[in-house]
């Protein structure tokens, strides 16, 4: 079974996809977070910590004591994307639990997602920051794709917003409907996503592009 862009627009529905999606969103990036501390700044301590959900760390407080730009800049992206579903959480009674149970809101996720998962451990530190970037460029792309459904309250994206995905930065956003408050919480978002890249960029090589994967199955945490 598989969404439609003919499928019928409901807005509760649709965020309660987009909270499973963010929920996906801030797992990858706390994956990316343990294996960049693990694979330099604690790299002695690499062999014993291989797995980040067999060896969860729970406390943010240890990553944010890691002497690294690369785990900082990261960290702070998890935290906005923590910080949105707590706020998408109230807005519309989302139960995180439940809706990664319930069928329905999980076929709901897979509707705007246009990322691929990465299997991370058998990475090197320089390939990891690679795939980071084309990351969490998917992440911009797929949330500017809900604020563009949002904005025509439809699942079919009017070809003319779909453009806006090719315009640099915080022009991709400038057609949105500025008068709701759910699509100016994703732009909000977004905005912070985008600055959060810039400076990830900034810390090193200008990124090549990531070599092709398959996608593998999403770990909801």
């Amino acid at each position: 079974m598989k969404t439609s862009r003919n499928d019928p627009f409901d807005l509760n529905l649709c965020m309660r996809g987009l909270g499973v999606v963010i929920t996906n969103m801030h797992s990858d990036v706390y994956e990316y977070i343990y294996h960049f501390t693990f694979k330099k700044t604690m790299k002695s301590y690499g062999q014993d910590f291989k797995d980040p959900w067999e060896q969860h760390i729970e406390h943010e407080a240890f990553f944010r004591e890691i002497d690294d730009p690369f785990v900082q800049n990261a960290l702070n992206t998890m935290t906005r994307l923590i910080e949105y579903k707590v706020e998408l959480s109230l807005r519309f009674g989302i139960d995180e639990v439940e809706d990664l149970e319930d069928e329905i809101i999980n076929l709901e996720s897979n509707r705007f997602y246009p990322y691929t998962l990465v299997f991370k451990r058998s990475k090197s530190l320089k390939k990891l920051k690679l795939y980071y970037d084309r990351t969490i460029s998917g992440f911009i792309e797929s949330l500017s794709l809900y604020a563009y459904a949002l904005t025509a309250q439809s699942n079919k994206i009017p070809l003319v917003l779909k453009r806006q995905l090719k315009l640099p930065e915080q022009e991709s956003l400038r057609l949105l409907n500025h008068d709701d408050s759910n699509i100016e919480l994703i732009k909000e978002l977004i905005i912070g996503l985008m600055k959060d890249l810039s400076h990830f960029r900034s810390l090193g090589p200008k990124p090549k592009k990531a070599p092709s994967t398959k996608q593998v199955s999403i770990s909801k945490k």
